[in-house]
Formats: structure tokens, C-alpha cells, sequence
């Protein structure tokens, strides 16, 4: 049985990514991964005090097959993909410009994923505005609106609301109740950064002309046809155990689902002509940096997610508490308590755990408690840019700018950034669930 006490692995590592880059930038970068292995055999010992060796065997291998694997397979299919479409702005690096992309980059989300339309527009949009003598806040925005709030409105969008969709919730129930929201939200940040944008950058003379936009590697985008089309498929087909391995069952679902990812990102390397990939500066660093830090986020998060099932049971018994008031939900409360795990834990289990706790039913949240379930699901897809950990993509886009020369801030600056700009729009939207 778990206890507060084996929560600190998880509290170690967050600690780690948030305070040591900024404290200790050279001992942290020179350490990075002896200090990731560290925590991670930490967390394995704890689940091995806790539950003994065949059980934290057994949710070790159901993590890495049913969670990070997946998680990694459709991460490296649309960072591939996306990263053999070449987009050329070649137009001037204005404000009007710079909002258009962001805008697009929004729509395109909810299509293609907050992951493909990050990955095929960043690095065209740093380039773009590479001459801007302040460029910190292009990063930074761009995570907001394109890597996080873009993809609140269908479940293709955002992996939480994905697994609504697959618990049984209408696929345009999100954009039937969440496009007052989404354009609150689009607009308010829009209207920030062109206000940053204006007031930082208000000296510098463009040296571009609007000619028009050019776009390589049409194959990609039959190719990212071809991953939603996956992603679709794979849940309607069998979820019974065909083998097994390291105690974990595998079933055509994960087959499929799985593989198929990987054998598209494999086409996309085949059939992407060497020059685009150039243009790109397509590499690998990102999702690396990526594949290593969640490997230990996702296994560190196994003794957490333990004690939240627990529930009133549980070491986090006050929580689920706070969430009701004579048994009935506080929407208010799931938005902060969804959004608020969701900034640091992995959102689309967060969302689950959350819509089981309100009722558990599809019908039920989207007819007798509709508000509660708008509560979730824009709290886990929004706050998800509260951190550079909230969601897949910001890790992603911080590592492409930081290759592309744009100064990006540490995890806790990122947080004041996010906390400045995002909390107090955050704080309207909660208020204004019953309404939307």
C-alpha cells in the first residue's frame, strides 16, 4: 500500500527540471541523465516496497506498453511526418503575419493534433522572425495558443479529450460546448502578444515582402491523413490479450495502433526528399529529450496514480473531498483540480481520473452534468501550458527554439509567463462554466 512518502520521486524530479536548470545550469546539463536514471530506480524501489517485485513488475510493463510506448510511437509518427512538410513564409515578419500563423496554427490543431501542427509550423515561424531583436515571447505564445488551447475542440486535438471520445463522449459534444471558451481564450492571447509583440519589437524595420507561402512535401499530409485514420481505427478493434510480455498483455489494438505509427514516421523518412529535411534542420534532439524526461515522468507517476484511485480511501482523501459538496460536483473546483494536476502530471490520465470521479458515465456527464464535464476537459487541455511538462508539445517547441537561437525561459520563468497571462482569462472561464 502506498503513503504520501512514495510521492517524492515524483516531487524530486519536478523539483529537478524546474529549479535546476536556473540554480545549477552547468552540474544539471552535465548530469541530466545520471540524475533521470537515479530518480528512476528510486521510483522502482518504492514500487517494489510497496506492492513487492511481481507486481511492480506487472505496472511497470503496463505502463511501458500501454502508456509510454503509445505515447512515443504517435510523438515520433507526427514529429516525422510534420517534420517533412516544409512551410516557407515568404512574407514580412509583421504583427498581422505573426498573428495569422498563431491563428492557423490554432484551427490546424484541432485536425492534425497539437503535436503535427506544432511540429510543421515552429520552426517556419522562428525563421520567419528571425531578424526581431526580442523573440523570447514567439516561443512562449506559440506553446500557449498552438501546443495547448488550440486543440480544445475536438478529440483529435488533444490526447485528453481523445480519451473522453473513447469513454464515450460525443465527438462534437467539445465544440458544441467549448467555442465561446476557445475564442475567449484565442483572442485573449492574441490580443497579449501582439501588445508584447508591438511594444518589444516596434523599432525593427522588416526586410521581407508579402509573396506568398510555399509548402514541400505533400506526402506528408496523406501520411498524417493516414495517423488520424489510425487513431480512430485502432480502438474500435480488439483489446483481448493475443501475447504477452514482461506480464503485459498486448492486443491487436496496441499492434496496430502501435506499429502503425511507427511504420508511418517510417515512410515519411522513406519518401521525404533529402532537401526538405534540410530546410527543416529535421533532427532528432527533441524527441529525445523528450522520450527521456516522460520515461521517468510516466514511471514515476505509477505511485501517484495508485493513491488517486484509492479515493476517499486513499493518502488523497481531502482532494476528492474538496471536489464535492453533498455529493454533488463543484465545477469550479474539477476546472482547478483537473487543470492544476494537469500543468505537472500526464493530462490525458488526469482527465480520466476526473471523469471518473464525477460519474464515470459519458451520458450522464454530457446531459445531467454538462458543466462538470466542460470543467475537465477544458481544465486538463488548458492548463496543460502552464508548464513545460504540462503537455507533450511545449517540451518539443522549447527544444526547436533553443536549436533555432530564440532565448526561451527556465521552467519556473516559463511559469511566471503562464501565470501572468493565462490565470486571469483561467479565472473567467470558471466562472463562466454554467453558461457556455
Amino acid at each position: 500500500m502506498y503513503s504520501l512518502p512514495d510521492a517524492f520521486p515524483y516531487i524530486a524530479l519536478m523539483l529537478g527540471l524546474a529549479l535546476c536548470p536556473l540554480l545549477l545550469p552547468k552540474i544539471w546539463y552535465a548530469f541530466e541523465k545520471p540524475i533521470l536514471v537515479a530518480i528512476g530506480i528510486w521510483t522502482l524501489i518504492v514500487m517494489v516496497q510497496a506492492e513487492g517485485a511481481n507486481q511492480a513488475v506487472h505496472n511497470f510493463s503496463h505502463m511501458l506498453i500501454h502508456e509510454y510506448i503509445a505515447f512515443i510511437a504517435i510523438l515520433f509518427a507526427l514529429f516525422v511526418v510534420a517534420g517533412g512538410i516544409h512551410v516557407q513564409f515568404n512574407v514580412s515578419d509583421s504583427l498581422k503575419n505573426n498573428v495569422l500563423i498563431l491563428l492557423t496554427g490554432a484551427v490546424l490543431a484541432n485536425f492534425i493534433g497539437t503535436t503535427g501542427a506544432s511540429m510543421v509550423l515552429i520552426r517556419p515561424f522562428l525563421k520567419l522572425n528571425h531578424n526581431r531583436a526580442y523573440k523570447t515571447h514567439l516561443g512562449v505564445f506559440f506553446i500557449f495558443i498552438v501546443a495547448n488551447i488550440g486543440g480544445s475542440l475536438t478529440p483529435l486535438g488533444d490526447p485528453p479529450l481523445f480519451m473522453g471520445y473513447l469513454a464515450g463522449v460525443d465527438f462534437g459534444w467539445t465544440l458544441q460546448h467549448g467555442w465561446m471558451p476557445f475564442l475567449m481564450m484565442i483572442t485573449f492571447c492574441l490580443g497579449v502578444f501582439a501588445c508584447i509583440d508591438r511594444a518589444k519589437n516596434k523599432h525593427t524595420v522588416s526586410q521581407r515582402y508579402d509573396v506568398g507561402i510555399r509548402i514541400q512535401g505533400s506526402v506528408n499530409f496523406v501520411l498524417m491523413g493516414a495517423i488520424v485514420a489510425i487513431t480512430l481505427i485502432a480502438p474500435h478493434l480488439s483489446d483481448d490479450s493475443i501475447m504477452s510480455v514482461m506480464g503485459g498483455g498486448i492486443s491487436w489494438q496496441d499492434i496496430v495502433r502501435d506499429f502503425g505509427y511507427v511504420l508511418i514516421g517510417g515512410l515519411s523518412l522513406w519518401l521525404t526528399p533529402k532537401h526538405i529535411h534540410d530546410h527543416q534542420h529535421f533532427n532528432f534532439g527533441p524527441l529525445k529529450e523528450v522520450a527521456c524526461v516522460f520515461l521517468v515522468i510516466f514511471l514515476s507517476l505509477i505511485p501517484i496514480s495508485a493513491m488517486l484511485k484509492q479515493g476517499l480511501d486513499g493518502p488523497f482523501h481531502a482532494l476528492f473531498s474538496f471536489a464535492h459538496e453533498q455529493g454533488v460536483p463543484i465545477d469550479v473546483r474539477y476546472f482547478w483540480l483537473s487543470g492544476g494536476l494537469s500543468a505537472f502530471l500526464d493530462n490525458a490520465p488526469t482527465y480520466l481520473l476526473f471523469f471518473k470521479m464525477a460519474a464515470g458515465n459519458a451520458q450522464t456527464l454530457m446531459h445531467q452534468l454538462p458543466s462538470t464535464l466542460l470543467a475537465i476537459s477544458l481544465g486538463a487541455v488548458y492548463m496543460g501550458a502552464m508548464s513545460y511538462i504540462g503537455n507533450a508539445p511545449n517540451f518539443m517547441v522549447r527544444s526547436i527554439a533553443k536549436q533555432s537561437g530564440v532565448e526561451m525561459p527556465s521552467f519556473v520563468g516559463y511559469m511566471v509567463w503562464s501565470c501572468i497571462v493565462l490565470l486571469p482569462m483561467l479565472y473567467c472561464i470558471s466562472l463562466l462554466l454554467k453558461h457556455f
